[in-house]
């Protein structure tokens, strides 16, 4: 009779932790899926002693064990990381620490969130891996709002961004960054808290403003962003580009299309308005970018064709029907 084949669950988590970090060590560049399996399983309560073995390694080491994770977390399911990136954020390494609040990113689960929070709401911590932090519970109010996720840190993480963006105290990046993170979350506060920011004196919120309207969907934001357009910052007109792609209302489209007519427009704006349309879709935007495929700009040319195929994809995907769900139902993420 064969031996049974090992499950691939058989190693103890910090077996298999040791292992990776040796291979990680050694300049392996494959990780066993086995030992993977087994750091996705580390307890919640081992974080001490998991930090204390990564440790062991030099900070080059060790942003490239997080470097190895998150990018595993990102490409393959069935891993969880939370433990490990949760345990590297009191790393004395500044960019491992930023790291691992990435990592952590990309762990859809509540001691991710829970972890996200804590580095968010640091007034200790630096002001760039806060505002990776607060990107990064973006994506979670995000899920939120679409009902991908649910839980009882939901109130939290909106509550936590919005106090963010409105202190005064705070640096005026990481207010921004805050403002777009929240800026999907339909509330009766958002509209004056993103109108407060776009009347900002301050060029961080202003911008952010832009953004936000952008993630907020809200096509009562159109007419805003149609000003935008003829700002003279170049920045402003591009961020208000991607926000009327991003509301996706083929009453945006217009507007894109004014562009290809200004002399003042740069190619990265036309770029960015053809990247536009294609998020936006509809007729005339699909229109508009077949004739762009014979721009004399290769670039332009290039993108419109790949944001024709986006187009493409977004009429085949209305034509399923607003009956035929595109998701099985709710994760609980949170």
């Amino acid at each position: 009779m064969s031996e049974p084949i090992p499950h691939q669950d058989a190693a103890e988590p910090m077996d298999g932790l040791r292992r990776v970090i040796a291979a990680i060590a050694s300049a392996q560049i494959e990780l066993e899926p086995e030992d993977l399996h087994a750091v996705s399983r580390l307890a919640p309560d081992a974080s001490g002693p998991v930090r204390e073995k990564i440790a062991e390694l030099e900070s080059v080491s060790r942003f490239a064990l997080l470097e190895q994770l998150e990018r595993i977390s990102a490409e393959f399911g069935g891993y969880d990381f939370t433990v490990v990136f949760s345990a590297m954020i009191a790393d004395d390494d500044l960019a491992v620490r930023s790291l691992a609040v990435s990592g952590l990113a990309t762990c859809e689960t509540a001691g991710a969130t829970t972890t996200l929070l804590a580095v968010a709401n640091s007034e200790e911590e630096d002001s760039d891996v806060r505002r990776e932090a607060v990107t990064a519970l973006g994506e979670v109010a995000m899920r939120l709002e679409l009902g991908w996720a649910s839980g009882e840190n939901a109130e939290q993480v909106v509550d936590a961004l919005r106090v963010i963006a409105e202190d005064v105290r705070e640096d005026d990046e990481l207010r921004a960054s805050a403002l777009v993170a929240v800026g999907v979350v339909t509330a009766d506060w958002m509209p004056d808290l993103i109108e407060e920011a776009f009347q900002s004196d301050a060029a961080a919120l202003h911008l952010g403003a832009i953004q936000a309207m952008g993630r907020s969907a809200d096509l009562n934001w159109l007419p805003v962003l149609e000003g935008s357009l003829v700002a003279e910052d170049d920045d402003e007109r591009l961020a208000a580009v991607q926000a009327i792609g991003e509301i996706g209302s083929e009453e945006g489209a217009p507007m894109l299309l004014e562009l290809f007519d200004d002399q003042s427009a740069t190619e990265e704006l036309l770029q960015g308005a053809v990247a536009a349309l294609g998020e936006i879709g509809g007729e005339e935007a699909v229109e508009e970018l077949q004739q762009l495929r014979t721009h004399p700009d290769p670039t332009v040319r290039a993108t419109a064709q790949a944001a024709l195929d986006e187009a493409t994809w977004l009429d085949d995907l209305d034509d399923l029907g607003a009956a035929q769900q595109p998701f099985g139902g709710q994760n609980d993420f949170l």
